[in-house]
């Protein structure tokens, strides 16, 4: 059953056809802001090849509170609900109550594409490597060494690696996926 969420955890979603639905605004009817599907609370589900959204939108400027209540084509033309908001948000509900919950996009999650990385080694812990006695600290329940040795060069401590991809120097390592090390001449 799908239940209510912010839109945007309901998107991307694809038609048959290919289009996706990325992104998703409405105008705030008082001030005319560009109110984004993060700021909207409801149900956004694919039926029969068009996207049915109802949904609760705050106006970040203005704070004005509004329905959304609208049908999305599969070549993204937006076209509104004629019927009162109240029974087209009942009637999506009850469409899709016995429907699988979708699979939200979250945004904290890294892409499919395989990680990025230039140049640089990218390494595990195994015992080729020799690590610091002093630990600076633990990101994401890994300690951070402030040098590690490997193959007879050492390495100190750079910076945590960025969500999504990187790109490495020659002279840096990823080491166990999370951290980021340099080669000190």
């Amino acid at each position: 059953m799908a239940r209510p969420d912010k839109i945007s955890r309901f998107l991307p979603i694809s038609f048959a056809n290919g289009t996706k639905v990325r992104r998703f605004a409405k105008h705030c009817p008082r001030c005319g802001t560009m109110v984004t599907a993060d700021t909207m609370h409801g149900i956004a589900y694919l039926l029969e090849n068009r996207i049915f959204v109802a949904a609760k939108a705050a106006c970040p400027a203005c704070q004005k509170r509004f329905s959304v209540a609208c049908v999305i084509t599969d070549n993204r033309h937006v076209h509104r609900v004629l019927a009162p908001d109240w029974l087209f948000a009942l009637w999506l509900r009850m469409a899709v109550r016995n429907q699988p919950q979708p699979v939200h996009h979250r945004e904290w999650e890294l892409p499919d594409e395989p990680v990025p990385v230039a140049q640089g080694l990218v390494l595990s812990d195994s015992e080729q490597i020799v690590h610091s006695e002093e630990i600076l600290g633990k990101f994401d329940g890994t300690p951070i060494s402030s040098w590690i040795e490997y193959q007879g060069q050492r390495y100190h401590f750079e910076r945590a690696a960025p969500p999504g991809g990187i790109k490495l120097g020659a002279d840096q390592i990823l080491f166990d996926g999370k951290l980021i090390y340099q080669l000190k001449a």
